[in-house]
C-alpha cells in the first residue's frame, strides 16, 4: 500500500489531524529515539530494534491523544497505556520521560541497573506504568478487563493496549478480542506494532499473520492499517470518533527505524559500545 493510511472498514470516519503541535511531536519523536540509543549504550543494553519500531505510536499516543498528568501519574480520569510487548520497556521509559513523568538523565544512569525500578521489562512501579508486562500474550486480557470495568461504571477512561505482531501467535489474545468485540468495548484501543520481526526471526516464517486486518475486521473490531512511522496518519486512526466497537490499528512499521546506521533492520536486542553508540548517533544527525 503506498497510502500513509488505509481504512479497512467504513464504519471509521478519518479526518486530517490538526497542525497545531505537530512539529513538537516530531520533534519528541527524534528526542525519544535518542533516548533509546543511549540506553542501549548502558551496561546491560535494550531490546532496540523493537523499541525503536514504537517510537511514533508512544508519541502519538503520550503527546496528544491520551488523557495523562505526568505530575499526578496515578490522576483517577487518566486514560491507561498498556505495553503488552513488555520487552521494549527502553521504548516505553524513553517516551515517557520525554512527556515529564521522570528526569530522562536519572532513566540512562539507572537502566536495569540492581535494584533499579527501570528494569528491562516493563515495570509497575515506574511512573506513568500501571502494569506490569514481559509474558507475551498478558496485556490485551488486562486491557479488555480494565476497559470493562470503566464501561460498567459508566467512566470515560479510555485503554489503549499496544502489542507486537509476534505477540499476536498467542491464543490468549485472541480470548481478549472476541470478548471485547462480544462486549461492544468502544473504549478500547488496539495498537499492533507490525514491524515483521521477533525475536526468533522473521514473523512471517515463524507464525504468518498475513491478514491480520481482515482477522480483526471477522472478530468485529474496527480495523485500520496505518504507517506506524507517519504521526499525522497515526494521529487520525486514534482521533477517528468512536463507534460502537473496539478498534484495532495495525501500524506498519521497521525494527531500528529512524537510525539509518541500521537501514530499517534494527537488531532485536543490543549492547552498544562507545564508537557503536557514537556511529548510531551520528547516523541520526545527533552529536555524540
Amino acid at each position: 500500500m503506498t497510502r500513509a493510511m488505509t481504512a479497512a472498514t467504513t464504519d471509521v470516519r478519518l479526518e486530517s489531524p490538526s497542525e497545531d503541535g505537530m512539529d513538537s511531536l516530531q520533534a519528541q519523536a527524534r528526542r525519544v529515539r535518542r533516548l533509546i540509543v543511549r540506553l542501549a549504550a548502558t551496561a546491560s543494553g535494550c531490546h532496540l530494534g523493537g523499541s525503536l519500531s514504537l517510537t511514533e505510536i508512544l508519541v502519538a499516543l503520550l503527546g496528544r491523544v491520551m488523557k495523562i498528568n505526568p505530575s499526578e501519574p496515578r490522576w483517577e480520569g487518566r486514560d491507561h497505556l498498556i505495553l503488552s510487548k513488555g520487552h521494549a520497556a527502553a521504548g516505553l521509559y524513553a517516551a515517557l520521560s520525554a512527556f515529564g513523568f521522570f528526569d530522562p538523565e536519572e532513566l540512562v544512569q539507572r537502566y536495569n541497573a540492581e535494584g533499579s525500578i527501570f528494569t528491562g521489562h516493563v515495570n509497575a512501579r515506574v511512573p506513568g506504568v500501571d502494569f506490569s508486562t514481559g509474558s507475551l500474550g498478558h496485556g490485551l486480557g488486562l486491557g479488555t478487563g480494565l476497559a470493562l470495568g470503566y464501561r460498567l461504571k459508566g467512566l470515560s477512561n479510555r485503554v489503549y493496549v499496544i502489542c507486537g505482531d509476534g505477540e499476536m501467535g498467542e491464543g490468549s489474545n485472541w480470548e481478549a478480542l472476541q470478548i471485547a468485540s462480544h462486549q461492544r468495548l468502544s473504549n478500547l484501543t488496539v495498537i499492533i506494532d507490525r514491524n515483521g520481526g521477533q525475536n526468533d526471526g522473521p514473523t512471517e516464517s515463524i507464525l504468518s499473520q498475513a491478514a491480520l486486518t481482515d482477522r480483526l475486521l471477522m472478530f468485529g473490531f474496527e480495523a485500520l492499517e496505518v504507517d506506524g512511522h507517519d504521526l499525522r496518519a497515526l494521529c487520525a486512526a486514534l482521533e477517528a470518533p468512536a463507534g460502537t466497537a473496539p478498534r484495532a490499528i495495525v501500524a506498519r512499521t521497521q525494527k531500528g527505524a529512524g537510525v539509518p546506521l541500521f537501514k530499517g533492520k534494527g537488531p532485536h536486542y543490543a549492547v552498544f559500545s562507545p564508537e557503536q553508540l557514537r556511529r548510531a548517533l551520528v547516523s541520526m544527525g545527533e552529536t555524540p
